[in-house]
């Protein structure tokens, strides 16, 4: 009756077929990998604690960007409204956060902030800011 000290429940609906839903029909399945598939096909971008593709990118799009004396290197977009640090040098670093993302309203208080750990791809930081950039209005189009 006891087991890892629990007590074992006896299992009440046992037997009984469980209904399957629609919705549970439509969920994704995991891929099969066919025998010929090797990890090797495919090398995924991982984080290299370079700033890559990032700062070259903000620059086209008029953001002032510039490196402090600690190496630590930031970006501000044209109207002030947007910040994107890349910190290693910063007391975060420690913990694991290399990039910092935020946006401020008009009086300078931030409205969000992300944040992204060293090990991730700077590809990866500049598809998301490109998205930002690409997204004219502060809803998204289901939003607004």
């Amino acid at each position: 009756m006891f087991k890892y000290g629990c007590r074992e429940k006896p299992q009440v609906n046992e037997g009984i077929p469980v209904p399957v839903t629609h919705s549970e029909l439509l969920l994704p399945r995991p891929a099969k990998l066919s025998p010929l598939h090797t990890p090797a096909a495919r090398e995924w971008p991982r984080g290299c604690g370079c700033t890559g593709p990032v700062f070259p990118f903000l620059e086209a799009h008029g953001w002032t960007v510039i490196t402090d004396p600690d190496a630590n290197v930031h970006a501000t977009s044209p109207d002030g409204g947007m910040y994107v640090g890349f910190l290693p040098e910063a007391p975060a670093a420690r913990h694991g956060d290399l990039w910092h993302i935020r946006t401020l309203d008009a009086d300078g208080e931030p409205v969000w902030q992300q944040t992204f750990p060293d090990g991730i791809p700077p590809q990866a930081v500049a598809g998301f800011l490109a998205g930002l950039l690409a997204t004219p209005t502060a809803l998204c189009a289901h939003c607004s």
